[in-house]
């Protein structure tokens, strides 16, 4: 009876199962290519990858993730906070000392400037725009901020 099950089973058609999907790279397009390279590699340590294509620069994410920055924008990118794409870093504290030095403002989710929020799950985190602004969520899990 149960090879009778198996053979049934075996003889089935089968459903269609998709592929899983796994990222690549992450687009967004720059006023100036060479600044926006510069901040996620000063910011965020992220690692120049290479390109043989003139108008790009391309930066190393980690887990086989790129970021690849096209030129062209003309015009700043009109988002909100919750368009973003959310980085984890070491240590938050480093990153929001290098944000300072540069003037450039960072916030928690609501918007209130050098605030530092922690998520459901304990991540520390804030919120932050590129040169070109692009929202950023930059996140660690170190513990409640000592300032």
């Amino acid at each position: 009876m149960i090879v009778q099950s198996v053979l049934l089973i075996l003889a089935a058609p089968q459903a269609a199962v998709a592929p899983v999907a796994k990222a690549e790279h992450v687009a967004i397009q720059a006023a100036d290519i060479d600044r926006s390279a510069a901040f996620y590699h000063e910011a965020f340590g992220l690692r120049i990858i290479p390109t043989p294509l003139k108008n790009r620069r391309w930066l190393d994410l980690g887990n086989g993730l790129a970021l690849h920055i096209l030129d062209g924008r003309t015009a700043p990118k009109p988002s909100n906070r919750n368009e973003h794409l959310a980085l984890h870093v070491d240590d938050l504290a480093t990153v929001t000392a290098w944000l300072d030095r540069h003037g450039i403002v960072w916030t928690d989710l609501a918007g209130k400037p050098r605030t530092m929020q922690v998520r459901f799950d304990g991540v520390r985190q804030i919120y932050a725009q590129d040169p070109d602004g692009y929202w950023l969520e930059i996140g660690d899990a170190r513990g409640a901020l000592t300032k």
